[in-house]
């Protein structure tokens, strides 16, 4: 007769914990910023840098302007001299609908201005994320809402803006 042995796998609490927490890495795909947040216009509001020098000034009235914004989002054609100044908006998470009313949203929208908003110019509109990390709130650039963001497309608010 023919016996089989079963061995069953048992997981100590420390091995067990690390195996989840390396599982959830490779789910969250690593994404630097940490979780979307719901931030109200004035947390928006001010001024947001990262190390390599990109400079985003988000002010009341739905304005902006930006320095060196190419250090944080790679853009296209004119896009980086289209995007020194132009018009945000906050997107509420339940409608998706672009307002500056929104209590709250999870996102931005930067668009340029001047030239009448030419089609070329719309076309170097940009979004931000709006995530929340262990160090504090962030925006993340991105051309595409769906794109996953990188340390380098992140900005943190300065303490002196």
């Amino acid at each position: 007769m023919f016996h089989s042995e079963r061995r069953t796998m048992v997981l100590r609490p420390s091995r067990l914990a690390f195996t989840l927490g390396f599982a959830g890495l490779l789910i969250s795909g690593c994404s630097a910023g940490g979780s979307s947040f719901e931030a109200s216009q004035d947390d928006i509001l001010g001024t947001w840098t990262n190390q390599k020098g990109a400079h985003l000034v988000i002010e009341s009235g739905g304005t902006f302007r930006t320095e060196k914004i190419t250090k944080a989002v790679s853009l296209h054609g004119g896009c980086d001299q289209a995007l020194t100044t132009g018009k945000w908006l906050l997107l509420g998470d339940q409608t998706r609908v672009a307002t500056t009313s929104a209590p709250k949203g999870s996102a931005i929208s930067l668009m340029p201005s001047g030239n009448g908003g030419s089609d070329e110019q719309r076309g170097c509109s940009i979004s931000a994320s709006v995530q929340k990390d262990d160090d504090g709130m962030n925006l993340c650039l991105v051309e595409d809402p769906d794109q996953t963001c990188g340390d380098e497309q992140l900005l943190r608010k300065s303490s002196t803006g």
